[in-house]
């Protein structure tokens, strides 16, 4: 990517998280939580897609796209088997719920967990977060 496209990244996020603040009524920090934590952010990064060319309404109307997208409904099993996992995930690493939840959403160990539901919750709990971890570092190469 160009030094010209880094540089204006940073300002569309920051014009983006100041809309964001203003049309949901939220922090400014919340906003950016909002902004990282959605699948766009990193596709602001294509050179090929050039979204830093939308308008900051544009672009948000595109984060809120990609937000519907992502949140697929679950069942109530899976999703209680997702947030075993998280918290067992996090007393295991000795980090806290919170930093285990980035680390998820980042390696999309989420989704993983989540689409692999039927296998991983016919496993023992070691297994699952010896196989959570294997995909993690999968994810980090």
């Amino acid at each position: 990517m160009g030094r010209c496209e880094n540089n204006i990244i940073p300002i569309k996020i920051s014009h983006l998280a100041e809309y964001v603040s203003k049309v949901k009524r939220i922090s400014l920090d919340d906003a950016l939580v909002y902004i990282y934590v959605n699948p766009m952010y990193e596709r602001l990064y294509n050179e090929e897609a050039k979204w830093w060319y939308l308008s900051t309404e544009a672009l948000y109307e595109e984060f809120e796209r990609s937000r519907v997208r992502q949140n697929r409904e679950i069942s109530k099993e899976e999703f209680e088997f997702y947030t075993y996992c998280l918290e067992n995930y996090a007393i295991r690493k000795q980090i806290s719920g919170m930093r285990a939840w980035v680390k998820f959403k980042e390696s999309s160990a989420d989704e993983y967990v989540i689409d692999n539901y039927d296998l991983l919750h016919t496993q023992g709990l070691e297994y699952v977060l010896d196989d959570i971890q294997r995909f993690i570092n999968r994810r980090k190469r």
